[in-house]
């Protein structure tokens, strides 16, 4: 027993001495491990910042001094600076202001005239403030020459970190002589290139200015380019295009037409180069339609190297009156380009209005092809086709009438009317374009009166103003609503009336945002409206443009959901025949009239066209004479019989004679028939002073084109219905 107890206490010291070593070593070796961890970890943060300091050097390399700068509190680090800089000398140290250290860097090496703007932009406010809104911002100066001889230098900021409490940038500077210098360099070699030109320029200018027209022509190709001179320089147009068309419509618009078929033999582009074989210049003399006298020289400028001619100039000389003919020249030249700056900004904001009925028409186009054995698929594809290209008609009107508008090129005209024709046209049309929407169209009778019918001003203005607004009312008012119209006469002196026309629709309606802006330019409260093809948003505005332009006003009450009331007032004088009328004249229905047997002039220079007219009226039942020109319509007019037309439909823009002119020759003919057959005028242009002008020829009335059979049948059964014998207004 002694000896057992003996041995025990051993044995377990010795288990102690044991487990004590063991847990030794365990910790020893998680301490191992924890300082290599910490060591792998260490020498990752050195390989770290020894990458970020090689990409810094590199990024440093560019710039002769970058700074890490704490714009709330102005304190910075340098991380970069040459040697031989300004900076260099300044002995900057750490715990430098940097606003004070730029403003020191400003009195010492800046020019007095640059200083200010410097410390102004190298600001730790203006830093701040400007690196909020960008990433970077560059600026600009100059420096007194350094060491190094640098004197044109470029500062950058760099937005890198910012919180509540730290907003930090790199700031960097570089010189940049050697990119000046380049500069400098090139704009000496374009002053110098520039005043070379100007002054071989002006000897030809000045000898230009002696010729109305001048053209660049390329015998070879047929090909010419149209030059243009002014006081310093001389120039292309941009006018270009086929020779020989250009110059024989030239003949055929400007020359006397004695003198044309003397004159076409000369401007034969294929045998200039046999004409010129042997001389240095041709030319020919020839009067103009207005009278004056002009002379035109072919001069050779290039020859190929058998000697035959390949290039040419074309000049035009007024040898009657060149101051005269150079001023309207240089009136059209200005008018077309004043034209070709607002059709370039109208095209530029109406792209997507005209490529997404483009677009639709294709989609129509290649189902129509998926569908050719289905009728009623074809018939509802034609419908949507014709549809859209209604709209794009629309389109091209509403954007050529607001350039013209506001081109200022209209000439206000003033005509005697009768206001209870204008509204009782109007009204007849729109409570046919209500009905077929389902809208309830109404005249305001118990408010609706006036005094005085006959008025002297712009029945074309007014009708386009109140159609736009009914277009309009009826867009955007659902079926089963209700549309008021109505007219009344607010006051009155010894000449002239305030008339305030009112049109009020029970539709979406505008939100009071939008009313402050309805009448700008393509203005739509809705961005779908475009997709859906509601319009161009120009209606409202080319309104308000005729609105002012006859003196009157125009006011909007709308409410969204509810609905809108346009009101306009416009002053008119009174005709000299007053008559008392209101709007209770009932419509003339067109029913009762037949155009079966009438004999149809018809005068297009189109091919095309005039077939689609002669199918249009003979389908009708009418019998159909066809004329190429004016010229020809009114030979045709005058050797008919009296009374043996029963219409004549007109182009306007034609060759020989156009369709006004024509117009006004039949009118004026010394028989009974020509001042009582109705001439109806049919032209692309429809613009407010085309339509007065067709009217001021002895037209009745002006379709534009694309026509349709209705508009073409039923301009002539109203000519029918406002007279059977189709009297003329007095002010024609």
């Amino acid at each position: 027993m002694t000896e057992t107890k003996y041995i025990f206490p051993k044995q377990l010291q010795s288990v102690t001495v044991l487990v004590f070593i063991t847990v030794l070593i365990v910790l020893l070796l998680i301490l191992t491990v924890m300082v290599h961890m910490r060591n792998r970890k260490l020498k990752r943060t050195l390989e770290e910042q020894m990458a970020e300091r090689r990409l810094l050097d590199k990024i440093c390399a560019d710039f002769t001094a970058v700074y890490y700068v704490e714009l709330n509190t102005g304190s910075f680090e340098i991380l970069h600076i040459n040697d031989g800089t300004n900076a260099k000398k300044m002995n900057l140290k750490q715990g430098d202001n940097f606003n004070s250290s730029a403003d020191q860097y400003a009195v010492q090496y800046l020019y007095e005239k640059e200083r200010q703007e410097f410390k102004d932009w190298i600001s730790t406010g203006h830093l701040k403030e400007q690196l909020s809104r960008k990433e970077r911002i560059t600026y600009h100066y100059r420096s007194k020459p350094n060491p190094n001889q640098h004197e044109f230098f470029e500062a950058q900021a760099v937005k890198i970190y910012e919180d509540e409490k730290h907003f930090f940038a790199l700031v960097g500077f570089r010189h940049i002589d050697d990119i000046m210098e380049k500069e400098t360099t090139i704009q000496n070699q374009l002053k110098q290139a520039l005043d070379e030109a100007r002054l071989s320029n002006e000897i030809i200018s000045a000898i230009a200015k002696s010729y109305c027209s001048i053209y660049r022509i390329d015998v070879q190709k047929d090909f010419f380019e149209e030059i243009s001179n002014d006081s310093e320089i001389h120039k292309l147009t941009g006018n270009r295009g086929c020779a020989s068309e250009k110059l024989y419509q030239l003949c055929d618009t400007m020359v006397a037409s004695e003198y044309r078929s003397l004159i076409c033999p000369f401007l034969d582009v294929s045998t200039l180069s046999a004409r010129l074989k042997t001389e240095e210049c041709i030319s020919t003399e020839y009067r103009m339609c207005d009278g004056s006298w002009h002379r035109m020289l072919f001069t050779v400028k290039k020859r190929d190297e058998s000697g035959n001619v390949t290039h040419v100039l074309c000049t035009v000389r007024s040898i009657s009156d060149s101051k005269r003919r150079e001023e309207n020249f240089n009136f059209a030249a200005e008018a077309a380009k004043r034209e070709a700056e607002m059709k370039t900004r109208f095209l530029a904001t109406m792209s997507h209005d005209i490529r997404t009925p483009l677009n639709g028409i294709i989609g129509m186009v290649n189902m129509g092809n998926q569908y050719a054995d289905d009728p009623q698929m074809q018939q509802k594809i034609r419908e949507k086709a014709m549809e859209t290209l209604k709209y794009l008609v629309s389109l091209v009107n509403d954007v050529l009438d607001m350039n013209k508008l506001q081109s200022g090129d209209l000439k206000d005209q003033q005509l005697t009317f009768d206001l209870t024709e204008v509204l009782r046209g109007l009204n007849q049309i729109y409570d046919e374009r209500a009905a077929k929407k389902g809208i309830r169209y109404e005249i305001d009778w118990k408010n609706g009166t006036y005094s005085h019918s006959a008025l002297v001003g712009n029945p074309i203005y007014l009708g386009r103003i109140l159609s736009n607004i009914m277009d309009n009312a009826i867009k955007f008012s659902q079926a089963g609503s209700v549309l008021t119209v109505g007219v009344k006469e607010e006051t009155l002196d010894d000449d002239r009336a305030n008339f305030t026309f009112y049109c009020k629709d029970q539709g979406v309606g505008m939100s009071e945002d939008f009313i402050a802006h309805a009448f700008d330019m393509f203005s739509q409260e809705s961005e779908t409206s475009r997709s859906r093809y509601e319009g161009t948003g120009l209606g409202l505005a080319i309104t308000k443009q005729l609105v002012d332009r006859m003196d009157g006003s125009i006011e909007l009450k709308s409410k969204a959901g509810v609905g809108t009331t346009v009101i306009v007032k416009i002053p008119f004088k009174i005709g000299t025949q007053d008559k008392n009328s209101n709007l209770s004249d009932k419509p003339v229905s067109l029913d009762d009239y037949s155009v079966e047997g009438i004999r149809a002039l018809v005068v297009e220079d189109n091919e095309l066209n005039m077939e689609i007219f002669r199918c249009i009226l003979e389908d009708s039942g009418m019998e159909v004479t066809c004329a190429v020109d004016g010229q020809e319509a009114v030979e045709i007019f005058e050797k008919s019989a009296p009374d043996y037309f029963g219409v004549i439909y007109m182009d306007i823009m034609m060759p020989r004679m156009n369709g006004l002119d024509a117009a006004r020759t039949i009118r004026e003919m010394k028989r009974r028939d020509a001042r009582r057959v109705p001439i109806i005028a049919m032209s692309a242009n429809a613009f407010a002073e085309d339509i007065i002008n067709s009217r001021l020829a002895g037209m009745n009335v002006h379709l534009a084109k694309p026509l349709d059979a209705e508009k073409i049948i039923i301009a002539l059964k109203q000519c029918m219905a406002d007279n059977s014998n189709v009297k003329l207004h007095e002010d024609l």
